[in-house]
């Protein structure tokens, strides 16, 4: 269970737990549920069609069950559904249903005991329409061949018995005809970060749901057409442009901060990014920033306005320069000058993309609960002045690639848990403030001559 900052549930998710008997009429009265997953049981009975009543359910994942009975009509209801997720179940009855739910992304419908014909609807966000190994008949509708990628679309898979169904445009024909890790991959979790005005659906099929970190990666409707290319033209330019600020793979991978952010700029992003705009990599590495340390999670100025306030700033992921963000200040040329947060429950890890922002002169991360290590990649930022970090529950050394940022002159590295030796000192001769104490730091002292040094506090560690 995950509940929403006011109380009331959000989410139920259940896999491969043996959840068996009948799906409760009663979860009709969580009027805020926006995901439902019970997946890998033994759940019997039918789909109740009470669960129309859930107006803002986006997910319905109920693959591999034992439910029998048809799609109740009832879910035409939730007009925000974005996930339908029926596979390997004994469903019947036909399709009718997807006439009233026009805002579906991910339908997967196959290995039941559906009949009649593909209802022929303008599915704008469709992703994937998976329909094989069914009793259906007719034809497959030329409006969702129309949006395959082939075609220019966003449609990545769409399957039916080709024998029964005639179709000559299907990516795929028959039983088994789909791996489902090979259209959308990845490792995260199952949390769809969800704005009211945003149609969102994961990126990863619900059938192999991830399980624990922080939010699925959200893949949105390509019909964006901006920059003069086709969505899928755009696409490709932008991860040309990436790959050298993030490995490929993680770009790639949906469920990673690199796959959210890169996700969030292609499909939701207002400020429609082109691949030669300036400010690109930035905005790319100030979206990443937010996935890494677990930004929907922030006490102050998340991307939802539902969750959190944002007095005196401007939330993440707004439709407006980075620069207006929360905790960010620019030079008057555009360039990210300085990153502050303090006390706003910022977690998760650093991300090494911050090194792309070479203009950065102070990194005030304080007072919260990252994990992981300090990257070595921030050594990369030459006029790096201040490094604040206190306060939170960073482990391993302090990178010896520091060494490089010569213009440093605050280290304030308190309260943490890092381990290793001093010698970095010796490579910072510009420090006038360090705070290494209270951290488990051993070896010995060097002796520098730090001709600026007003302050240096060595306590509490094992030196």
């Amino acid at each position: 269970s995950q509940c929403k900052r006011s109380g009331s549930m959000k989410i139920i998710e259940f896999e491969s737990m043996n959840v068996t008997g009948t799906i409760p009429s009663e979860l009709s009265s969580l009027q805020d549920l926006q995901q439902l997953y019970l997946e890998k049981g033994g759940l019997t009975g039918s789909i109740p069609p009470s669960l129309g009543d859930l107006t803002n359910l986006r997910v319905i994942d109920l693959n591999f069950n034992s439910l029998t009975g048809p799609i109740p009509k009832e879910l035409g209801g939730s007009d925000r559904l974005v996930v339908l997720d029926l596979n390997d179940n004994y469903l019947s009855g036909d399709l009718s249903v997807l006439d009233d739910l026009p805002g579906l992304a991910l339908i997967q419908l196959q290995d039941n005991a559906f009949t009649g014909i593909i209802p022929d609807v303008d599915l704008t966000n469709l992703l994937v329409f998976q329909t094989h190994g069914n009793e259906l008949s007719g034809s497959m509708p030329q409006t969702y061949c129309g949006k395959l990628e082939s075609n220019g679309g966003s449609l990545k898979s769409l399957t039916a018995d080709c024998a029964e169904v005639e179709c000559d445009c299907c990516t795929e024909c028959g039983v088994g005809a789909v791996d489902d890790d090979t259209i959308l991959e990845g490792p995260g979790n199952n949390e769809v970060p969800v704005d009211d005005d945003v149609v969102l659906v994961p990126s990863a099929m619900p059938s192999a749901q991830p399980s624990a970190s922080i939010a699925t990666a959200p893949i949105y409707s390509t019909e964006i057409q901006c920059c003069g290319m086709t969505a899928k033209e755009r696409e490709e330019n932008l991860q040309n442009v990436l790959k050298d600020v993030s490995d490929i793979n993680l770009i790639s991978d949906s469920f990673s901060p690199q796959g959210k952010a890169f996700n969030w700029l292609l499909y939701e992003d207002g400020v429609c990014m082109c691949p030669n705009d300036s400010s690109l990599v930035q905005r790319y590495v100030m979206a990443v920033f937010y996935f890494s340390t677990n930004g929907d999670s922030w006490t102050s100025c998340s991307a939802d306005p539902e969750e959190t306030d944002c007095e005196g700033g401007v939330r993440y992921l707004s439709p407006v320069d980075v620069c207006t963000w929360k905790g960010s200040q620019c030079k008057r040329s555009g360039s990210m000058k300085i990153i502050e947060f303090e006390s706003m429950n910022v977690t998760g890890t650093i991300p090494s993309e911050l090194s792309s922002l070479q203009d950065l002169q102070q990194l005030y991360l304080e007072k919260g609960g990252l994990t992981g290590s300090i990257p070595p990649s921030l050594g990369d930022l030459t006029n790096l002045r201040v490094i604040d970090l206190n306060f939170n529950s960073l482990t391993g050394p302090i990178p010896k690639e520091l060494g490089g940022s010569d213009r440093l002159v605050v280290l304030d590295l308190n309260d943490n848990y890092l381990s290793g030796d001093l010698s970095v000192l010796d490579d910072l001769p510009g420090l006038a403030l360090i705070q290494l104490q209270d951290n488990a730091f051993t070896g010995i002292i060097p002796d520098v001559d730090l001709t600026n040094l007003l302050v240096l506090q060595t306590h509490g560690n094992e030196l």
